[in-house]
């Protein structure tokens, strides 16, 4: 009975996993494939693969098994690789190859992809590859990379459809038979003047249907939304997002169409974007990855640590000055967490929400204001509730001190302001790290918590000593 050939096992295993949404089988084939040599094996099962799934296997390589990996692929196939990947890991490989091997590679990719690549690496590794390119695809790389990543124009592509507005709908269909353009490309198809303004825009449908010496003047859509290349990549993904667009032409400052940002790219800015702010929040490095070694996790998060550990003096301070109090009064020193917790909770929840409104763009003037009288009513209703229920519990704690329904008075009117209070802060915060010129994700949390903790000890043991002595 004939036994199974390395590529056959590996086959049957990439069916399976693929059958069964599970990659481990395969993943696990492929590296102990690799270790033994049958990397030409390897190299026909990640082709026959689906794109994600095959790049969750090269992924599972290691640096030096991935290098390998690459010269047994086709151009074409690493360079689909490389456009999956993230930036970062496929800058990695990257830079594990010879510029002249990876200048081939480069050339097959999509030019906003292979610039994002070359932006990665090393200038000089970088400047060695774009020399190794071909003419055309080192022209449009080095165009991309000349923006920064966070602009319409890091994130936009030159391979798009222009046609003249001079131009009749017979002589622009023969001009796409011969540009024979990708799908993604064809979108749209844009429209400029004799200075390679942008004009209009017009389907490919119309196109089809109209009748030959037409001129695109006449037929284009003039009501076409642009963005500048220098305007940040969010506010494209807003636009596009708004308007439901599968493109969105990028110009110069001159109104020169130099680029096209489409549908995938607008994902890819919104995940980005969702993880930055999410990140911040808590005082992440949007760079960091599961894989990253202890010591470099340790060194992004120290600092933000240390952040909170010194605006945790100012709490201690407020608790400080009430010491008198707690001595007195025990039960003071097992309730008040209770006040500074939903301050915080309060305080965190309407920030994530006003961060979330300005990348999205929700918050001009007008609605900054009624943002705030709105968060603020909800503080002081949620603190009606929630201070009436912490009352409660106040007075069964407290039962055998003599003062639980000071106390307890105490609680709910200290409860009430702080909710408040988080309301207040979880818009001004944001708002105001803004105004200052940062991005209002960042430090947010660390101000909010530390101020609505310390408003929350000051409410409570100060109304708790006012009612005190008045007893």
């Amino acid at each position: 009975m004939n036994q199974p050939s390395d590529l056959e096992r590996i086959q049957d295993a990439a069916v399976t996993a693929q059958a069964m949404d599970d990659l481990d089988a395969l993943i696990d084939a492929v590296e102990r494939a690799v270790d033994s040599g049958q990397l030409d094996a390897v190299a026909a099962v990640l082709a026959a693969l689906r794109p994600a799934d095959r790049v969750d296997v090269f992924e599972s390589l290691d640096l030096h098994q991935q290098k390998l990996m690459i010269g047994e692929l086709t151009q074409e196939e690493a360079a689909e690789i490389l456009e999956e990947m993230e930036d970062e890991d496929a800058a990695e490989v990257a830079g594990a190859l010879h510029p002249e091997d990876l200048a081939p590679i480069l050339d097959a990719m999509e030019p906003d992809e292979a610039a994002d690549v070359l932006g990665d690496l090393p200038r000089e590794h970088a400047e060695s590859a774009l020399e190794a390119m071909d003419d055309a695809a080192e022209a449009d790389a080095r165009s991309l990379m000349a923006f920064s990543d966070e602009t319409a124009g890091g994130r936009m592509t030159v391979d798009f459809v222009a046609l003249r507005t001079t131009d009749t709908v017979g002589e622009s269909i023969e001009k796409l038979r011969g540009m024979a353009p990708d799908a993604e490309a064809a979108y749209y198809l844009y429209v400029v003047d004799e200075h390679d303004r942008l004009a209009g825009v017009i389907s490919l449908r119309h196109l089809v249907v109209a009748r030959p010496d037409t001129r695109l003047a006449e037929l284009m859509d003039t009501d076409v939304l642009e963005v500048p290349a220098s305007a940040d990549q969010e506010q494209a993904a807003r636009m596009m997002a708004r308007y439901d667009l599968m493109a969105l032409p990028v110009v110069d400052d001159a109104g020169r169409l130099v680029g096209v940002i489409t549908h995938d790219d607008l994902v890819d800015v919104l995940e980005e974007e969702a993880t930055e702010d999410m990140y911040r929040l808590v005082g992440l490095d949007e760079e960091e990855r599961a894989v990253d070694p202890v010591r470099v996790s340790v060194r992004r998060r120290l600092p933000w640590l240390a952040l909170n550990l010194g605006m945790a003096l100012v709490l201690v301070s407020a608790l400080d000055s009430f010491e008198r109090a707690f001595a007195a009064v025990p039960v003071l020193a097992v309730l008040f967490p209770l006040v500074t917790g939903q301050g915080g909770n309060v305080g965190t929840q309407t920030m994530t929400f006003v961060v979330r409104s300005m990348a999205l763009g929700e918050l001009a003037g007008g609605n900054q204001r009624r943002l705030l009288v709105k968060e603020v009513t909800i503080g002081l209703v949620n603190g009606l509730v929630i201070g009436a229920m912490a009352a409660v519990i106040a007075l069964v704690v407290a039962s055998d001190t003599g003062l639980a329904k000071q106390i307890a008075f105490a609680i709910a009117a200290a409860m009430t302001l702080n909710l408040a209070a988080g309301g207040l802060l979880g818009v001004i915060v944001p708002l105001t790290v803004r105004r200052l010129g940062y991005d209002p994700a960042i430090a947010s949390s660390v101000f909010v918590t530390t101020a609505t903790d310390t408003l929350g000890v000051l409410f409570f043991l100060g109304l708790s000593y006012l009612v005190l002595e008045m007893a």
